[in-house]
């Protein structure tokens, strides 16, 4: 195996991320989460829901976009609620910009999807994972409300201006 592929948890190789966060939008209403206090990262702090793809050692064969897999079971795995993988397409992707972070070496590709066709009984199916503490169905308006972790984490806030403006 190549250093380039070497498994790295939450990363597609040592030097390199490809991040996804959700605005799961049901209304006027996106939900988000509050991490967990004893998270690596960002303990307390409000997120969206999603998470950084991993070296897909699972697949033997080539297969296209396997990204919204990866999107799909975040959302499934962070808060109990199941979207289609094949919703993660251009015509969802809100958000798109790279980060190079140089005291680690690590380039990352960070992604904004929206998800819109889910019906008000999702708000109530939400069970969140043991990644987090609390969740909340916000608007546009309470946004500034929340502590997402400072003015480096404004693309949250950033894909969810964008959603709720539609």
């Amino acid at each position: 195996m190549s250093d380039a592929h070497l498994q790295v948890p939450h990363q597609l190789t040592a030097n390199v991320k490809l991040l996804h966060k959700v605005a799961i939008r049901v209304g006027d209403e996106v939900l988000i989460l509050k991490r967990s206090a004893k998270a690596k990262s960002r303990p307390g702090k409000w997120d969206l829901p999603g998470g950084n793809s991993e070296w897909p050692h699972d697949l033997a064969d080539n297969m296209l976009n396997p990204h919204q897999r990866d999107v799909a079971r975040e959302i499934e795995e962070e808060t109990s609620l199941i979207v289609p993988a094949d919703t993660f397409t251009k015509e969802n992707l809100v958000y798109f910009a790279t980060y190079y972070e140089a005291e680690k070496k690590i380039f990352s590709v960070n992604l904004g999807w929206q998800v819109t066709e889910l019906t008000a009984e999702a708000k109530e199916n939400v069970k969140i994972s043991f990644e987090h503490q609390d969740s909340a169905w916000i608007t546009l308006e309470q946004l500034s409300d929340y502590d997402f972790g400072g003015p480096e984490r404004d693309y949250e806030t950033k894909i969810i201006r964008q959603v709720l403006s539609k």
